[in-house]
């Protein structure tokens, strides 16, 4: 869907949430260099003054053209030579681009506060690991379906984590409670009722201001503390003599055999790994997923603005998702709707368009391989394709309308290395897949 831009440019600049001295480049913009835009609205004879007033509606590419010529004779009308008008005009650019990272800094921003609160994770986490080694059960419950999604039959997570559902928890229990923003008296109510039981409750929650824009930066939070928190656990199973068992990736080879292995086990009976140190594991896995967002938001940022340009000018858009998280993330009830969202096979590769009607625009929300017939398709049938994964179509852009972002999480989801255990531990791909999905989100709405 088109989202509705301007009526005036006072009301596009301020839905935008760009500040409102851009109403001034604007009229500037349109006064001196109309260009098409004049010529639609009719061009006034020489002899009488020219009035660029207009109080109907303007398309949003008539919009940015008009910006980005404001920007470039900006320089010309400070009397800059060439080269301190170029400088000027990348240096605009610059700007335009850090602003598309708002949402993408918002979020990295909560990592750098996740990693100032490690040792009280660890500590959370060394409680739950006595508990859990004194037999109790590991299950996730709370508002957040798509934390529940993802803590759960995970690639890098615990073997051990299943849904709470209608079960009612029992003394040693662990219950991992995710919500969006803060606990609601309910569950509060709910978490007391089961603290009377004995169950340890650990908490996933947000402050006020991390869901703004309708752009959610809380559950994606809540996302990386559940990974954040459960290496910390692991590490604190080890220093009491016990490794958990957790999945590897039943997309590489030996995976859906080693879960079949393992299936039912709760700790290793077959290795040992020795005592980890608190600290180590949670800050480890946000090095990695650090790493991958500044990837992100350095060189495939570019791809993602281009990308955001083609979703927000599309009439019809289909989002295909691959994962645990999707399609519940994204059908968060505080967003905007954003178009048809299908979940649809990570590891079959197949058609995914419809040849009589296709879309102008797809979003494929992908995890390891490549859906290569789904590139072969938007290639011919000229439909524009953002899409992401490990491993990229072979040539990974064959046409203008396609394109790649390499999302830098590793081909076994799992990220983070422990020694003497045979696959690696914590996914990225969740949390990565969601920054992705809602930096362009974001930038669409722009």
């Amino acid at each position: 869907m088109n989202w509705p831009f301007a009526s005036a440019v006072s009301s596009s600049v301020k839905n935008s949430g760009r500040p409102s001295g851009l109403v001034g480049v604007c009229l500037v913009a349109g006064c001196l260099f109309a260009g098409p835009w004049a010529r639609a609205a009719g061009t006034p004879p020489a002899s009488q003054p020219r009035d660029y007033h207009f109080d109907g509606t303007i398309s949003r590419e008539v919009l940015e053209n008009c910006l980005s010529r404001s920007i470039s004779m900006g320089g010309l009308l400070k009397g800059l030579g060439g080269e301190e008008a170029i400088r000027s005009i990348r240096a605009a650019d610059s700007q335009r681009q850090a602003a598309a990272q708002n949402y993408l800094s918002g979020f990295q921003g909560t990592i750098a506060q996740t990693r100032s609160n490690l040792a009280t994770l660890a500590k959370s986490a060394g409680r739950a690991a006595n508990e859990f080694v004194a037999g109790g059960g590991f299950w996730v419950a709370g508002r957040q379906a798509d934390f529940i999604a993802e803590a759960c039959g995970r690639a890098g997570g615990l073997m051990a984590a299943a849904p709470l559902g209608e079960r009612v928890p029992a003394n040693r229990d662990v219950i991992l409670y995710a919500v969006p923003g803060s606990l609601s008296p309910e569950d509060l109510n709910i978490i007391g009722q089961w603290q009377e039981k004995g169950a340890t409750v650990i908490k996933f929650t947000s402050p006020a201001g991390l869901y703004r824009d309708y752009f959610p930066i809380d559950t994606v939070a809540n996302l990386v503390e559940l990974w954040t928190w459960t290496g910390e656990f692991v590490a604190a199973c080890t220093r009491l003599g016990k490794m958990p068992v957790l999945y590897q990736s039943y997309g590489l080879p030996g995976g859906p055999e080693r879960g079949k292995k393992y299936q039912g086990k709760r700790f290793h009976d077959d290795l040992s790994v020795k005592p980890i140190p608190a600290g180590v594991l949670g800050r480890a896995y946000l090095d990695q997923i650090e790493r991958m967002l500044a990837k992100v938001g350095g060189a495939q940022m570019p791809k993602i603005l281009e990308a955001a340009k083609w979703w927000g000018r599309a009439t019809s858009t289909t989002v295909l998702v691959t994962g645990h998280i999707f399609p519940r993330h994204a059908q968060d009830p505080r967003t905007l709707p954003l178009g048809a969202l299908v979940a649809v096979p990570a590891w079959e590769d197949k058609d995914l368009l419809d040849a009589s009607h296709p879309p102008q625009f797809v979003l494929y929300v992908g995890y390891q391989f490549a859906p290569q017939r789904l590139v072969d398709q938007a290639k011919a049938m000229e439909v524009k394709l953002l899409y992401f994964d490990v491993q990229p179509a072979q040539p990974p852009e064959p046409a203008r309308n396609i394109l790649y972002i390499d999302p830098a999480w590793p081909l076994a989801d799992g990220c983070v290395t422990v020694p003497g255990y045979d696959v690696p531990i914590l996914p990225a791909s969740g949390v990565v897949q969601a920054a992705i999905y809602w930096t362009l989100a974001s930038e669409r709405g722009k």
